[in-house]
This record gives structure tokens, C-alpha cells and sequence, in this order.
């Protein structure tokens, strides 16, 4: 059954791993189940072949399944038609409402509206004083846009996580009359409204108290509430998985149903009803695992958990023995059948990986161990066999995640997730006595935190890793799966051979005299980084949003971590609009910083800066820098003081303008502006610059727009595109290509890297 549950999971893989789906979906996936029911048939013919052939019904099957229902999601998005147009709909709430900060944000499963519209968009209602609440039935006047998010090497998927939600539009809600509640929460919510009560008992239990989302979160899966410093604090200590409701928090209370069950059915009635230890076992396993999984929203690790114990437990119904990779292969194979999209989350892949592990780590043994030495080993073998995993989709390890677990995994399981349940209990029912449980488990909290937030402030808590190549990738999976296995040295030290190319793998750099310039997919704002053979330059930050989170933290530091960059010799922020300068200080904080040279109305309060001004020059590898504006004190405008800063190799050059309007084109001009090659496009390409004299002066090959998708300004605007195009440039506009990469060598500009277009995926609208 494992193999099978392999071959249906590879059969989901190649279907996701498409970077568009065929054109007749449906007949392809009429001829997938076709020819899945043939290989079934195939063993009636070919005996000796049965095995072959059922793995391979299994992957067809598996191929099917996924290109069936991917097909069906993208069926429902948003048409183009309809994007920015004002929208009545009329929906349930159909998730916890994030109300933490000024601005709801929640998923609405949409009842009526017009033709086009997804049944399930997200939305946010900017400066609403209202709080719409899970299961109320709401009218919205509302503008809505396809799935959009950045496209960034080492960037986060956003476009993929929110086709995985099944959610086909994004948008916000309009100020309007229109929009009011319809209906109280209807009894179909009546587990998710319950999950939000209790987050509301528990707050009220504890108030504002720095763990309220911590504790919330381990009550019923809602960790809206905790800030992204706490966050950074688990990412850094490998300790994140203990915030989900993991399979570790569930097996622990469907332990406990087991025990009340075997217990109860000894009372005289149960005994009348022929129930013995095994079935109290079985019903009270199964009724406290469900009921701690509906909590946690159903997540891919419960799904996993909850199936994987379901299958248990019907085998210990049935007083049957049943081997842990047949166990593992139903539960693979039920996951999939439940959620197809399961292998696009991260959480599926660290789950099951971690049950294979554990399962490879005790095999072969038959020596007796103590129970912490038996725990030590298979915490640092999940630690080594997990590192493949980890590095391909997050690009770090944390170096403190087996002593932090440790420590962490104990206290959250054995006393800190049952003492927020019994407190959650208590809150739900008397009030005083949940503060009183809730308040001891928050103490415990804030006892233990100062220990992890030493922790992850340790120098060598997190090893950040580039992208590696599809070979290293498949060696370093292989080492680390030996390691794990029982063997002799020998084995061990293969191992470690197939481990090292990954471990110390580094990206190719620039020859001397060549650089790589990226412009970064950060939405409406701009960010770039320039590479020659041994320095990193990054001219702005990109904006910083209403959230509190900025393109610093969330696009600039994992694209360089991605590309083996650990330090940044010069830290360039043009001016001081939020667009340009939002993520500076995370850049600062995420990575060290050699120079930070900052345009005139930057405010950089507590950071050692320089100011940047014409004249200045100074040489990289062959490479020759010089910035050409600001003169000092000439301008007293944001954007008129843009730092414009020109970059010359031995094949070409490129000019950064920052946001110069038309006055400080002109000043450029007539101090003698030479052409380039490349242009990153003033102001983002509005009509207050490019204008004809500067396009004429610089006369590129590439002109690189800076822009978000269906920013309100609707930059770039069509007659600045034109000009460029007229002047013989090539326009690029990041919202439509992600990231663009442009290497300049010695034999010249080479052609553009577009990340939509290297990366593509079926599921990203363009």
C-alpha cells in the first residue's frame, strides 16, 4: 500500500509541477482515468506484470485526480473582464475575520452575483469600524482582481497559496450604503463560529496579553494575534510547527479520548450494550481526534493526523494488525483524495516526511534503549532528514532547532496544549476560573520565552542557503536519507559525500567587469540589486505596508539569501517616499550592511548613514559607480532629490533614476547625460517624467518599469510606454514579467531573465 500511496502522490506531482494545464483538460483527464482502468485490467493479460501495472493505475489515477480538480479551481476565477469594476455580491463569512489590526480581513464564500464572480474571494474592508463575525450572511459593494502577488526568486508563493485555499479573487470592500448584514450566523458555520467563541473567551480571559495569540492559536488554530515578531522568533528556533495544532498536540488528546473511553464502557449500562475496552477505545480516539481537528480548521497536517488514526483505530475495531507503511500509504492516499492540493503546502511534505523518517530511524534495531536516548535519536534523525526538505522551500536551517525542540516539544505537548484546553473549557464555561488556567499557562509562557528569544538571537540560530540546482537537490535528499538509516561507517560516510555539494553549494558570480542587475517584483515601489564578482549593491527597499510588514522583510532579503548574498556592501535608499524606503530597516536588521548612503529626505533616525550626492564614484571589480544627482541642496521635492546613480561595465551600463520628475531630467540633460543601456524608468513611469529630451539623451535597449499589478495610479501609463518603445527600448514592467534580470558582461547586455516566464506555474494569472 505504501507504493501505491507513492505512485498516486507522483501522479498528483507531474500535474502540479506543469507550467500550464492542456488546453482540453477534460478529455486529457477522461484519457488519464482511461488509461488508469486499463492498467488495472492489464494484469488479467500480463500475470507475471500485476505489480507494474497497479503502481501504474495508481499514478494515472493520481494524474487524473489532480488535473480534474485543478482544472474545475481555475474554471472558477476571475474573469479580466471584471477586475476593478464595482461588484454587489452577497456571502457568508467563511473564516476567522482577522480584526487584529484596523482593517477586517476575512474569506467569503459568495452566494449571488454577477456571472464571473469566484464562489470563494478574499477581501478587506479598509477603515471599517464594523466587525463582521464567521457565518454571517453579508452584502458587499466590493472591486475585485485576479490572484496577484510578488514573483521574486526565494520569494514566498502568494499566488500559490491562495489558489490552494481555492480562493479565485482578491479585492476590498467600497464605502457604500449597500453594504450591510443580512443574516445572523447560519447553523452550517456552527464549528467555525464555535472556534471563533472560544478565540473570544480566551481573549477575554487574558485581555491583551502578549501570548493571547500564542494561546489561542494552540486552542483552536486562530494565531491572528500574535506578531510577526513572535514569528520570526519560532522560524528561528524551528519551533513553528508547535503553533499549528500539529499531529503530535491531536495523537496526544485522541490518546486521551482512548483512556476516558475504556474507561467509561466498564459503567453497567455500556456493558449492556456488549461495548468492551477496544470499542471505548476506538469511539473515544476517534471523537477526541475529531473534535481537536475541526478546531484546527481541518489543516493538511490534521488531515493527515486525523485520517492516519482513523485508520488506526478501524484496524483496532477490527482486531487487525496493521504494519505502519500500510498505515502510512492509506493515509498518503486518503489526504490526497480529500485535499488534491495537499503537495502544494509545505506542511504535507514535513508531516509525512517526518513520520518516514522516524519510521527509517527505528527500523532494524533490536537493541534496547532508554527512553531518552530513544527520544535524542529520532529528534536529531528527523532533524538531518528533514534538511532537504527545509532547504528546498524555506532556503535556511535552523542550527538551534534540535536543542530548541527538545526543550519546546515536551513542555508545549505534556503541559502547556492540555492546560490551554482545560483553560479554554473553563473560559467557556465560568469565565473567572478560565482566567485563572489561562492566565497560569500565559506565566508559563513568559517564563519560558526570554530562554527562546536568547535562542534565536544567537549568531548561528538560522543558516541561510541559495537556491540549489535539481542534482544537488536530489543528492542531498539522498544523503540525508542514509544518514538516518541504521548502517556502519561506510554508509555514513557516503552519506556525508552526497550531502556536501548541497551544503556547500554557491551560485555562479559576475566574471571581473560584468555585473547582474535584478529589478524586484516588490509591487508599487521599486527595489534592485546589483551584483558584480565580489560586492552586492541594493538601490531601495521597496514600500512597507498597512500591516506592519514591508518588501524588505518579505521580497529583498530572501531573494538575496537565495542568491548566497550575505552581507550588502551598499545600501542605496534613493528618497523618502514609503514606496522606496518602507523595507530599510528590515534590510538593516536582516543582514549586515556595510554602507548606507541615503538620498536628502530620507529619515533614517538611529542609523549611521551617508548622504549621496553628485560626484561621487568609486570602482567594483572593473565595475565604475557614479551618482549623478542629487546636487547639494538643489531641489527641496522627494522626488526631484532622487539619488540617480549610473553603473558602467566593460559591456554596457545602466541608469537608476529613482523618482526624478521633469525638472531634475533636465538638470541631468544638460550636465551631459551619456546613453546606456539599460534605464530602471523614472517615477515609475508616470507622466510627470520621461520626458522626451531624457529618453533621447539615454536612448536604452531596455527600459525597466517598477510597478505594481493594477496600481491606482495605473503606472506605467500607455504614452510613457510608447515613447520608451519609439526611442527602440524594450519596456518591461514588473507587475506582468516578476522579477527582471539583466547580465551585463564583456561581450554586452544579454537578453532579460523574466521570473513569470522562467517560473512559471499554471495556476498564476499571467
Amino acid at each position: 500500500m505504501l507504493r501505491k500511496g507513492i505512485a498516486f502522490l507522483l501522479g498528483h506531482c507531474c500535474i502540479h509541477c506543469l507550467p500550464a494545464l492542456p488546453d482540453a483538460s477534460v478529455w486529457s483527464t477522461g484519457a488519464l482515468f482511461t488509461c488508469g482502468l486499463l492498467s488495472l485490467a492489464a494484469p488479467l493479460v500480463f500475470k507475471s506484470c500485476r505489480g507494474v501495472f497497479i503502481l501504474a493505475a495508481a499514478f494515472l489515477f493520481g494524474a487524473g485526480w489532480a488535473l480534474g480538480h485543478a482544472a474545475a479551481r481555475l474554471s472558477d476565477d476571475l474573469p479580466a473582464a471584471l477586475e476593478g469594476e464595482d461588484l454587489l455580491v452577497v456571502g457568508t463569512i467563511a473564516s476567522l475575520p482577522d480584526t487584529v489590526d484596523t482593517d477586517p480581513q476575512f474569506e467569503l464564500e459568495v452566494a449571488t452575483a454577477a456571472a464571473g464572480v469566484p464562489k470563494h474571494i478574499r477581501l478587506a474592508w479598509y477603515d471599517s469600524v464594523a466587525r463582521p463575525q464567521a457565518g454571517e450572511l453579508w452584502q458587499f459593494v466590493v472591486r475585485l482582481k485576479r490572484r496577484s502577488g510578488f514573483a521574486n526568486p526565494g520569494s514566498f508563493d502568494y499566488e500559490g497559496y491562495l489558489f490552494r485555499q481555492g480562493i479565485g479573487a482578491t479585492g476590498y470592500i467600497r464605502a457604500d450604503d449597500r453594504n450591510l448584514r443580512l443574516a445572523p450566523a447560519s447553523p452550517r458555520y456552527a464549528v467555525l463560529r464555535a472556534r471563533e467563541w472560544i478565540a473570544q473567551r480566551v481573549q477575554a480571559a487574558v485581555g491583551d496579553h502578549p501570548m493571547l495569540g500564542v494561546l489561542q492559536g494552540l486552542a483552536v488554530g486562530d494565531t491572528h494575534a500574535m506578531s510577526a515578531r513572535q514569528w520570526r522568533i519560532f522560524a528561528a528556533t524551528g519551533t513553528t510547527h508547535l503553533m499549528a495544532i500539529s499531529g503530535l498536540h491531536i495523537s496526544m488528546i485522541a490518546a486521551l479520548g482512548a483512556w476516558l473511553g475504556s474507561a467509561l464502557v466498564r459503567w453497567p449500562r455500556a456493558q449492556r450494550l456488549r461495548l468492551d475496552a477496544v470499542h471505548g477505545q476506538v469511539i473515544g480516539g476517534v471523537l477526541g481526534a475529531v473534535s481537536y481537528s475541526l478546531l484546527a480548521g481541518l489543516s493538511v497536517p490534521t488531515q493527515r493526523t486525523l485520517i492516519m488514526l482513523c485508520i488506526y483505530f478501524g484496524a483496532r475495531w477490527c482486531r487487525r494488525e496493521l504494519s505502519a507503511g500500510r498505515a502510512i500509504g492509506m493515509a498518503l492516499i486518503g489526504v490526497l483524495l480529500v485535499d488534491p492540493f495537499a503537495p502544494l503546502a509545505i506542511g504535507a511534505w514535513l508531516s509525512f516526511g517526518a513520520v518516514a523518517i522516524i519510521l527509517l530511524a527505528v527500523s532494524g534495531r533490536f537493541a534496547e534503549e532508554g527512553v531518552i536516548r530513544s527520544f535524542a535519536r529520532v529528534q536529531f534523525a528527523v532533524t538531518v532528514g528533514l534538511v532537504p526538505i527545509l532547504i528546498a522551500t524555506f532556503g535556511s536551517l535552523s542550527l538551534v532547532s534540535p536543542l530548541a525542540n527538545a526543550a519546546a516539544v515536551p513542555f508545549f505537548t505534556c503541559v502547556l496544549v492540555p492546560l490551554v484546553l482545560v483553560g479554554s473549557v473553563a473560559a467557556a464555561l465560568w469565565l473567572p476560573a478560565g482566567s485563572v488556567v489561562l492566565g497560569f499557562a500565559a506565566w508559563m509562557l513568559d517564563a519560558c520565552w526570554p530562554a527562546l528569544q536568547w535562542s534565536a538571537q544567537l549568531p548561528f540560530a538560522s543558516w541561510y542557503f541559495p537556491q540549489l540546482p535539481v542534482l544537488a537537490t536530489i543528492a542531498l535528499t539522498a544523503g540525508a536519507l542514509l544518514f538516518v538509516l541504521p548502517g556502519i561507517w561506510p554508509l555514513r560516510v557516503a552519506a556525508v559525500s552526497l550531502c556536501v555539494p548541497g551544503l556547500l553549494f554557491q551560485p555562479a558570480v559576475p566574471a571581473a567587469g560584468g555585473f547582474k542587475l535584478t529589478l524586484l517584483d516588490v509591487g508599487q515601489g521599486l527595489s534592485v540589486a546589483i551584483r558584480t564578482h565580489a560586492h552586492t549593491l541594493v538601490y531601495d527597499a521597496g514600500p512597507a505596508f498597512r500591516t506592519g510588514r514591508d518588501t524588505g522583510e518579505l521580497v529583498v532579503l530572501p531573494y538575496l539569501r537565495s542568491q548566497g548574498i550575505r552581507r550588502i556592501d551598499l545600501l542605496m535608499i534613493s528618497h523618502g517616499d514609503l514606496d522606496h524606503s518602507g523595507g530599510m530597516r528590515s534590510i538593516v536588521g536582516g543582514i549586515p550592511v556595510t554602507t548606507l548612503r541615503v538620498g536628502p529626505s530620507v529619515k533614517a533616525a538611529g542609523l549611521l548613514t551617508q548622504q549621496c550626492r553628485r560626484g561621487q564614484r568609486w570602482r567594483w571589480d572593473e565595475v565604475e559607480f557614479e551618482v549623478l544627482h542629487p546636487v547639494n541642496g538643489a531641489y527641496v521635492r522627494d522626488n526631484d532629490s532622487s539619488c540617480v546613480l549610473r553603473v558602467s561595465g566593460a559591456g554596457g551600463s545602466v541608469l537608476l533614476t529613482g523618482d526624478i520628475q521633469r525638472d531634475a531630467e533636465a538638470a541631468l540633460t544638460a550636465a551631459g547625460l551619456a546613453n546606456v543601456d539599460v534605464v530602471v524608468v523614472p517615477h515609475h513611469g508616470s507622466r510627470t517624467s520621461s520626458t522626451q529630451a531624457f529618453i533621447d539623451a539615454t536612448r536604452p535597449r531596455l527600459a525597466l518599469f517598477g510597478t505594481g499589478y493594477r496600481n491606482r495610479w495605473a503606472f506605467p501609463k500607455q504614452d510613457v510606454v510608447e515613447r520608451w518603445k519609439d526611442a527602440g527600448a524594450l519596456p518591461l514592467a514588473s507587475a506582468d514579467t516578476g522579477a527582471v534580470e539583466v547580465t551585463v558582461d564583456v561581450t554586452g547586455v544579454q537578453a532579460p531573465r523574466l521570473h513569470r516566464r522562467t517560473a512559471r506555474r499554471y495556476w498564476r494569472a499571467r
